[in-house]
């Protein structure tokens, strides 16, 4: 017996928790209780009282919440005086009642609002999610939108941008902090992309995020050689060097063509662009000359070269166009826009 009443004291006192945080239970509770009391007491003056057949107690209690939101079908009325004072009051508290939720509904989407332009909010169902706040963040999130539509991009830097990009929520945090990863929906991300400036936190961020998902696609940007070395024993699935910048301005000044071809095709906003096939069990066994032309109506352009093959974790650059290629091959292909 003691057992089953402490049981339910908690139950209650988790209960009266829930409701000291939210405004809206507290509405909800007066709404509720007044509908009882003003219900019993027009069934006490009409129903006892008055001694009407037809006003029974759920007849009472659904004329009070009639009443109360000032509806007025008038298909129940007080007949009694008592019954009409019981009547003015309902309707009293009625519109207090209204008023008062109006105005919390009210403060409860401004403080949503505020929490997410302030980058305070919680993002769900995040399919990719981007953590730093450098310009090469800002550019991979324009690329991700360019080549994944459909896929819904979180971001979490430090600062709230002054000019976030459209149809991208994001979080104001320190991306090493557990709790804001898990605002920014870290946890259930199938991609993470992380591009901090400093290779450090990048490494903690990292190991953190191996932590709440041990399932996502983590690629980060390294600054040195060492932590890249860092990064992919923290658990990165894929480490791209800061280095290869310094091969584009070499290239730049020594052969500028291929640095205006290579920032051409690195971008989706370019005349061309790099992309990625996989290999399908219906492709299997085709020649590489044959996918290229069935591969136009699957990803678009004018035209699709196949310029690499990679298989079994071997690339094979400038394939023979009479190679045969095998299920889970990825190419790697030039499309022509």
């Amino acid at each position: 017996m003691i057992p089953s009443v402490i049981m339910l004291l908690k139950r209650r006192l988790k209960l009266l928790r829930l409701m000291r945080k939210s405004k809206l239970s507290y509405v909800a509770l007066v709404f509720l209780a007044s509908v009882i009391i003003n219900g019993f007491l027009f069934y006490l003056t009409e129903g006892v009282i008055g001694g009407r057949q037809d006003i029974t107690l759920w007849r009472a209690l659904y004329w009070a919440v009639v009443t109360m939101a000032t509806v007025g079908y008038g298909d129940v009325t007080p007949e009694t005086t008592w019954g009409t004072v019981v009547t003015v009051e309902t309707v009293v508290v009625g519109i207090a009642v209204f008023t008062m939720l109006v105005s919390v509904l009210a403060e409860e989407f401004m403080n949503a609002s505020l929490k997410k332009s302030m980058g305070l909010g919680k993002l769900k169902r995040v399919d990719i999610l981007v953590i730093g706040g450098e310009e090469t963040c800002r550019e991979a999130l324009d690329e991700l939108q360019l080549n994944e539509p459909h896929a819904r991009i979180g971001w979490l830097l430090p600062q709230p941008p002054k000019q976030p990009p459209q149809d991208v929520e994001f979080v104001a945090g320190d991306p090493t902090d557990e709790g804001v990863l898990r605002r920014a929906g870290a946890d259930k991300a199938g991609k993470v992309i992380v591009c901090l400036s400093d290779d450090s936190k990048a490494v903690h961020t990292v190991l953190m995020l191996r932590k709440l998902n041990r399932d996502a696609e983590v690629i980060c940007l390294a600054r040195s050689e060492k932590a890249r070395e860092l990064l992919e024993e923290a658990g990165a699935t894929r480490v791209i060097p800061a280095r290869i910048l310094g091969r584009l301005l070499a290239s730049a000044a020594f052969e500028p063509s291929v640095a205006d071809f290579l920032r051409d095709v690195t971008t989706a906003k370019g005349t061309a662009d790099l992309i990625e096939h996989v290999v399908t069990k219906q492709e299997e066994g085709k020649t590489v000359e044959e996918l290229e032309n069935t591969l136009p109506r699957k990803h678009g352009g004018r035209t699709i070269r196949i310029i690499a093959i990679i298989r079994n974790g071997k690339m094979t650059v400038a394939p023979n166009p009479q190679e045969r290629v095998k299920k889970g091959d990825r190419l790697v292909c030039l499309k022509a826009l």
